[in-house]
């Protein structure tokens, strides 16, 4: 290398190595990369860089510099591992630099080989840059058009820089932790004015001799002070002699032990009595340039100062009240409780701190149910007010009103709780003799009388009623519930009643029962909701009576039927006599017509003599009015059909046709063929009066007869009702004929009722109801105006005689329209209680499990009128059911059904999540009843 060419490197590195050492404070990367442009380019390198250590563990190449043309890695050479630069660090050790005038040096297969080959360097130099003795990187240039020889003077001119590179990193380092610890001191002297600026407080400053050499104030404290007032002056010149007393005071205290105690006194201040607190220290010599002294805080307490008051006062009424107060913290743990608490247990403080309530008071003996009540209400953490009956350590029991309140924390979590209870044993003594008066005259009543819970379950039972429902003795009042002792009678008429009481407030009505008489016995019953939600029953066994007006009522029916059937047989004997004379001739006559007749005239004089026969029976019937009654027999429905259209073909009008649809096989019936034929005359002659003048073709009149099977659920009928599953022949007459307004169709099994003008008297289809009712069979009537009649007689068949009674007639449904959700992994309880609620008209969706049960209700929480859920369901109980129902609806109605004991099972839930609690088995009837309850205690 020339002169020239060395001198001109030695000034490039000089003027790096001034830039370096000029760069301020944040300025030092925008050095570096000039410094390496001049170097670079002195030297004739292809790149000039800086490479610094992370912890030995990574290089980072934070600075390059690249000529024109060249490629720049400085991306891709991060995070390389520590490691890879073995052999520099090595150098670096041995000879204070790296001179690789050719890296065909460095063995092929090392990671610095690959390295370098990959950036397409052919040459380097590389010397150390040093943090005090620790090498924190180094300075590089790389070489890549060929080998390169390196001189002394080239290694010492980097080493040169790279010391100079050294120096401004670390007064870099330096001068960054210089300026975070000013903004450190500068942030924590604002924390402290801000301190200053809000605190109730007066910040004196005293020299050694307590004369006042500054002052901070803030304005909650009192009027603006002024510094010639204050500044220099002891603290008698300023402050009121009692409160200069005090001040000098916490001086001395704070020249003797560093620091005073926390000393208060008192200072009439715009006619305020206002409290202060003063606490001095000594502040030693040279702290913020001042010389030895003391600071003194002195602050306004009076707000704390009343609070305490009042706290002392408080404590002072819970000491003299004689209500027992307790205190118990978040884990519902005693940590006071007052003198009178302390009497009436008979357990001492020291040993009720950290007990139980229900321990003190003893309600795990006395009173279980209620303990666990309150337990369960406070951690759903929610307000409680229940009597109880306690115990104390000396076995008195003693009833207390407790009230319990959760206590919060600004965050409005319970952060302690408190709880009164008012002593009211007196009136609890009061109530119970009263009650026990009560109960000796109900008991003394020959009259059954009760007090029913809302939630079903009894109050008091009397003896009379006890005795009826055949309870023991022995059995408490208080674990029954009317529908596990109730007979299904009275639970199916509480469906009926349930409206009124609600709407009115009280029901009357009366109740057969069955017993070993035949008679059976009746009560007259009331039930009247009472003022504080129970309702008192009244049952009064009024069979005697009922017994006695029934004789009487049978005993003038009969003389009235006997006096009726007496005037009935002389007016049907006398004409029945005339009719049966006249009918006699008439049969003589066609007996000699009939010898000279043949052909058509025979067939007319055949009809007639069947027309005359048939006249003849009901003559002899009619004869026997109110003598006897027709006896029922087997008989095939087909011939009286067929006898009675051949009766009714002649009557019929020109163009009219009469058509038979009767099966090869008989139709057989029980009746009386008179009856029969009574209502096949009066049907088919109805038809024919009402077919209207049109062609051939659309006036006709079909007869049919079959056997048929009634479906369950049986169709309605207007006349009778039919019975499901039961065999009935069907007698259907069919016409094209005007039709009727459904109007006229209401009305045309009424009495007189006629649409004949006065050619009809009305009783022709009231005599056949009267039949086809009589014979336990029904009439179904299908007409619309211009269209025809078809009217369907349903007789019983002989192998199939229902037996009816007053309870199997069809009522209005009870439960009629109501959405219930039944949920119960038994699908065979699930499907009788499903079975229940459909009878009684409710509409049913029934669920296998819990989750199909909240799924249910989660689609459409308001399409659910009641919920009935099962106890015992695998994973989930009814319970837990309950509570997640009323998160999705709180105002849900849910019955619970159980075989469990009530009383342990949920007992303490019965009043928030359910509205009623069924004991297995249950009854269809009380399932019904209990479900109209709840639905119309919501309601009302």
């Amino acid at each position: 290398m020339t002169a020239q060419a060395t001198t001109e490197l030695l000034a490039s590195v000089a003027r790096a190595q001034t830039l370096l050492q000029r760069a301020g404070h944040g300025k030092l990367d925008a050095a570096i990369e000039k410094a390496l442009a001049l170097v670079g380019t002195a030297f004739n390198a292809d790149r000039a860089y800086v490479f610094q250590t992370r912890d030995q563990v990574f290089i980072d190449n934070t600075h390059e510099w690249c000529a024109d043309g060249v490629a720049s890695f400085k991306g891709e050479l991060q995070q390389i591992p520590y490691n890879v630069g073995e052999v520099m660090w090595t150098a670096f050790e041995a000879h204070g630099a790296m001179l690789l005038p050719d890296i065909t040096m460095i063995p092929v297969g090392t990671e610095l080989r690959q390295a370098l080959a990959m950036q397409g360097i052919d040459a380097l130099i590389a010397v150390p840059i040093f943090q005090g003795s620790v090498s924190a990187g180094f300075l590089g240039l790389d070489f890549c058009n060929g080998p390169r020889r390196f001189s002394s003077v080239d290694q010492q001119l980097l080493q040169g820089l790279a010391a100079t590179l050294s120096l401004g990193m670390q007064a870099e380092i330096q001068s960054r932790k210089a300026g975070g610890l000013q903004a450190e001191l500068r942030a924590v002297n604002e924390r402290l004015r801000a301190m200053l600026r809000v605190a109730p407080e007066l910040l004196l400053e005293f020299d050694a001799d307590g004369v006042i050499v500054a002052f901070h104030h803030n304005a909650p404290l009192g009027p603006e002070l002024d510094p010639t007032e204050m500044i220099g002056r002891p603290p008698e010149a300023v402050f009121p002699a009692h409160a200069a007393r005090i001040i000098r005071l916490a001086l001395q205290q704070a020249k003797t032990a560093g620091a005073s105690e926390a000393l208060r006194y008192a200072l009439l201040s715009d006619g305020q009595d206002k409290r202060f607190t003063v606490h001095a220290m000594v502040r030693k010599a040279g702290v913020a340039g001042a010389g030895a002294g003391f600071l003194l805080v002195l602050r306004d307490v009076t707000q704390s100062h009343l609070q305490d008051q009042h706290i002392r006062q408080l404590v002072r009424v819970a000491d003299l009240s004689t209500n027992l107060i307790f205190l118990m913290d978040a884990e519902q743990r005693i940590t006071w409780m007052n003198p009178a608490s302390v009497s009436h247990s008979g357990v001492a403080l020291r040993d009720a701190i950290g007990t139980y309530p229900s321990d003190v008071l003893g309600l795990s003996e006395s009173d279980p149910e209620a303990a666990e009540l309150i337990s369960r209400a406070l951690d759903r953490g929610e307000d409680v007010e229940q009597d109880v009956r306690a115990l104390s350590r000396a076995g008195q029991p003693y009833w207390v009103r407790l009230t319990v309140k959760k206590l919060c924390d600004v965050g409005n979590e319970a952060e302690a709780f408190m709880i009164v209870g008012i002593n009211i044993t007196r009136a609890k003594l009061a109530e119970a003799r009263a009650l026990q008066e009560r109960a000796y005259t109900m008991d003394a009543l020959r009259e059954g009388i009760a007090l029913v819970q809302p939630d079903g379950h009894f109050i008091y039972i009397n003896s009379f009623l006890r005795s009826f429902l055949k309870l023991p003795a022995d059995v408490p009042t208080q674990a029954l519930s009317w529908h596990d002792i109730t007979p299904p009678q009275f639970n199916a008429l509480l469906t009926e009643a349930l409206p009124e009481l609600y709407a009115e407030g009280s029901w009357q009505g009366e109740l057969d029962l069955p017993d070993d008489t035949d008679t059976g016995r009746c009560f007259e019953m009331s039930i009247a909701a009472q003022e504080d939600g129970n309702f008192l029953f009244i049952a009064r066994d009024v069979t005697a009576r009922k017994n006695a007006m029934r004789e009487q009522t049978l005993l003038r029916e009969q003389l009235q039927i006997a006096q009726s059937r007496q005037l009935v047989a002389q007016l049907a004997s006398g004409l029945a006599h005339d009719v049966a004379n006249t009918l006699a001739v008439i049969a003589q006559v066609l007996e000699t017509v009939k010898l000279s007749q043949d052909g058509p005239g025979a067939l007319a004089i055949g009809r007639i003599e069947a027309a005359v026969a048939q006249a003849q029976t009901l003559v002899r019937d009619l004869s026997q009015l109110g003598r006897r009654n027709a006896q029922p027999s087997v008989i095939d429905l087909r011939p009286l059909v067929r006898q009675a259209a051949d009766l009714l073909r002649p009557g019929l009008r020109s163009g009219a046709r009469l058509t038979l649809d009767l099966p090869d096989d008989p139709v057989e019936i029980r009746g009386d063929a008179t009856s029969v034929m009574q209502v096949l005359l009066n049907l088919l002659l109805n038809a024919r009066d009402s077919l209207c003048v049109g062609s051939d073709a659309t006036r006709r009149i079909t007869a049919r007869a079959r056997p048929c099977m009634v479906p369950d659920p049986a169709p309605g009928m207007r006349v009778g009702y039919l019975l499901p599953g039961q065999s009935y022949a069907l007698l259907e007459i069919s016409d094209t004929g005007e039709g009727m307004t459904p109007a006229r169709v209401d009305a045309m099994f009424n009495p007189y009722f006629s649409t004949k003008g006065k050619d009809g008297i009305g009783l022709g289809l009231s005599i056949v109801a009267d039949i086809v009712v009589t014979a336990l069979g029904g009439i179904a009537v299908q007409s619309q105006p211009g269209r025809g009649t078809t009217l369907q007689v349903y007789w019983p068949c002989p192998h199939a005689q229902p037996e009816r009674d007053a309870s199997a007639l069809p009522a209005t449904p009870a439960l009629r329209g109501r959405t219930i959700l039944l949920v119960d992994d038994d699908d065979i309880a699930l499907q009788h209680m499903a079975q229940a609620l459909s009878a009684a008209g409710a509409e049913v969706a029934s669920c296998i499990t819990p989750a199909d049960a909240l799924d249910a209700l989660g689609a459409d929480p308001e399409g659910w009128e009641l919920v009935v859920t099962d106890m015992d369901m695998g994973l989930m109980s009814g319970v837990e059911l309950g509570r997640k129902l009323r998160k999705i609806r709180a105002d849900l109605p849910i019955v619970l059904v159980t075989g469990g004991d009530i009383g342990q099972t949920v007992a303490s839930d019965r009043g928030k999540e359910f509205a009623f609690v069924l004991r297995k088995p249950v009854s269809e009837t009380a399932l019904v009843a209990v479900t109209l309850d709840c639905l119309l205690r919501r309601a009302y």
